[in-house]
This record gives C-alpha cells, structure tokens and sequence, in this order.
C-alpha cells in the first residue's frame, strides 16, 4: 500500500466567500488534490492524504472539513505516488 487517501468535501469560511482562488490555492499547498470548486456554495471537492485531514480543518479558509470516502491506495511502479515499488 502505498497511502492512504481520503476524498473529502471543503466547506469554505463565508469570509473567503468572494475569495475561492486563494481558498483553492491553500488547500493545494496544504497537500490536497481538487476535483471541482463551487463559487456558488462555497464548497471545494478533492482528495488528499488522510493524515492531513486535520491539517486542513486548522486552515483560516476553511469552516468543515467533510470525509466522504478513505481507502487504501496502491500506485503502478513508476508513477511518482509509488512509495512501495509494487
């Protein structure tokens, strides 16, 4: 195995409600991977590493940090999330 993943749903703070690039530009340097960004609601989707969900809860940004689904991820060898070589 070489990590374990979480997709998460991002519920932004209403104080970055006007400010959804920045919002998407911490969450990406925190670690997270983004699927879709709703202006409309406030809500950025993705996945990232489970051991960093609560990094994430901790960021100005955000208001709630939802998991929706973990699981256990196994990369092909020579992609770069391969950790194990397997």
């Amino acid at each position: 195995m070489d990590a374990i993943v979480s997709d998460i749903v991002v519920v932004l703070d209403k104080r970055w409600e006007n400010n959804l690039a920045e919002a998407v530009q911490i969450l990406k340097d925190s670690g997270m991977e983004i699927r879709n960004a709703d202006d409309d609601n406030s809500v950025v989707e993705g996945s990232i590493d489970a051991g960093k969900v609560h990094d994430l809860e901790k960021l100005d940004c955000v208001d709630y940090v939802r998991r929706v689904f973990t699981y256990e991820a196994n990369y092909p060898p020579g992609d770069p999330r391969d950790r194990d070589g397997l």
